[in-house]
């Protein structure tokens, strides 16, 4: 198991600074929080208190979904949240100056390879929120790097971050489950086209995506093609430092008899490389 990646101070008190409505369901929510911003990289993610106060108890997590600036210094964080219960309804709910606390950084980031790479995003779904970070961290990097993004949804009104992300220089594509938007069909599809040498891939979505996209890096290395790819996992996570035990998945394990263990993704992940989960022990409920 990899080292814990996350040390320091991590429990914080920031400022809501824009809480706003950006597509259905969907609002983007900005924090004003500096220590936080300052080490906070792409892929990791935060455990945001629902409301001042004990209900409800547990925080939620969501990834970090941008940065904000003032005078070329990181001052704030982005979250991208869809309504779908109490806590992220009480998310929504939260007023331009109100405290909020935070717990993060936390979990590993992901794995962004070399500006010689085509990097390619693959997003479901609301798991499209990492990819405005991991897109900006990659300009500033490099101005010219081939990067593109693939997102998917199930209808035109859930595809998130394109008009953010193709500001940024990269090519946007879209799929969507109903044809609304895009190419009809899933986004794993619009994936295989572009697989040769030099590609990497991350991706961020349900599980079902994860599912099929593991099926199709491995049809790739079964063509000789090595394709570097990681995913980032979207478990519950009530605790997000490992005490809860609430998101483990299940890991290749030679050491284990039955062939597999099980990991918390808040700590040993929740980025892992794709063939290093089992997928045909996951479950598919999200």
């Amino acid at each position: 198991m990899d080292a814990y990646p996350n040390e320091g101070q991590l429990d914080h008190e920031g400022v809501v600074t824009g809480n706003v409505e950006v597509a259905r369901d969907c609002w983007r929510m900005e924090i004003r929080c500096p220590e936080l911003a300052r080490t906070a990289k792409s892929g990791q993610f935060v455990m945001l208190r629902c409301r001042q106060g004990m209900d409800p108890l547990l925080s939620r997590a969501f990834s970090i979904c941008d940065l904000l600036y003032e005078d070329g210094e990181p001052v704030g964080i982005v979250v991208l949240q869809l309504i779908i219960g109490v806590g992220t309804q009480a998310l929504a709910d939260r007023q331009l100056g109100e405290p909020i606390g935070l717990l993060g950084p936390l979990g590993h980031p992901y794995g962004l390879g070399t500006p010689d790479e085509h990097l390619v995003m693959v997003a479901g779904g609301i798991g499209a929120a990492p990819f405005a970070l991991v897109a900006r961290a990659l300009r500033e990097r490099s101005p010219t790097q081939r990067v593109t993004y693939l997102v998917g949804g199930r209808n035109a009104d859930y595809v998130y971050l394109t008009d953010e992300i193709a500001e940024l220089g990269c090519d946007v594509q879209v799929a969507t489950d109903d044809g609304s938007r895009g190419h009809h069909g899933y986004v794993t599809q619009l994936l295989e086209p572009l697989l040769e040498p030099g590609v990497r891939v991350i991706a961020c979505g349900p599980n079902p995506m994860f599912k099929s996209l593991a099926v199709v890096i491995r049809a790739a290395k079964e063509r000789g093609l090595q394709i570097p790819c990681q995913v980032s996992t979207e478990e519950s996570m009530p605790c997000g430092f490992g005490a809860c035990a609430g998101c483990v998945v299940p890991v290749v394990s030679n050491a284990h008899p039955d062939g597999f263990r099980f990991a918390k993704s808040c700590v040993e992940g929740p980025v892992f490389d794709v063939e290093a989960i089992r997928w045909d022990l996951m479950r598919s409920i999200h």
